[in-house]
């Protein structure tokens, strides 16, 4: 039995799409496209005189229209994933866990979009650290590069592509996570592979 960890932001959730919107709406004009942002060094891109003062605003601030208000990633992600969350629990041969780093009032504001959207995972676990995002799961599925950076090596990555992560190794790269929940061969392969070195 693996238990398969899967992040929010750019795999179900559309968190750079928001926080530009986000951004643009109380700060002034963002004129980049999401195409644009090709590091996670967010403050590379929405200028703020600091990171504390980028973080306030995110994590504080405007953190419910951020992370609360923010779409699914695409059109239908968060019925077909409640679908593989039905098929995984009825199999009984793994668990799933969403697992995302919050801090401050993007907790309750992720518990709204979670809400919101009607998505059914039974376990969710905030961190403080990316790195414990590897905590107890076997598989994670993520887009954040630094979390990809932080693999362990008996641990196995999917990453989601996302236009900040280009660069960064991980043992299946997807698309979406549609395109695993789609296909039965390789949905059955990621979550019953075992670990890999790298």
């Amino acid at each position: 039995m693996a238990k398969i960890g899967i992040t929010l932001n750019e795999v179900l959730r559309d968190f750079i799409g928001q926080l530009a919107y986000t951004y643009e709406k109380y700060i002034g004009p963002f004129d980049l496209n999401e195409a644009d942002i090709e590091t996670f060094n967010l403050i590379d891109y929405f200028k703020f005189n600091s990171i504390d003062e980028m973080n306030k605003f995110i994590y504080d601030e405007a953190a419910l229209e951020i992370f609360g208000h923010a779409d699914q990633l695409h059109e239908n992600t968060i019925t077909m994933f409640n679908e593989f969350i039905m098929d995984i629990e009825d199999d009984e041969e793994h668990e799933i866990e969403i697992v995302s780093r919050e801090v401050m009032k993007s907790i309750p504001a992720t518990l709204f979009f979670l809400s919101k959207l009607s998505c059914k995972p039974t376990k969710i676990r905030f961190v403080k650290n990316y790195e414990e995002c590897w905590d107890g799961v076997d598989v994670l599925i993520t887009a954040n590069p630094t979390i990809l950076e932080t693999k362990p090596k008996n641990k196995v990555a999917v990453k989601i592509n996302a236009t900040y992560n280009k660069t960064h190794e991980s043992d299946y790269t997807l698309n979406t996570i549609l395109d695993m929940i789609s296909d039965e061969d390789l949905k059955d392969e990621i979550l019953n592979k075992k670990t890999t070195t790298h």
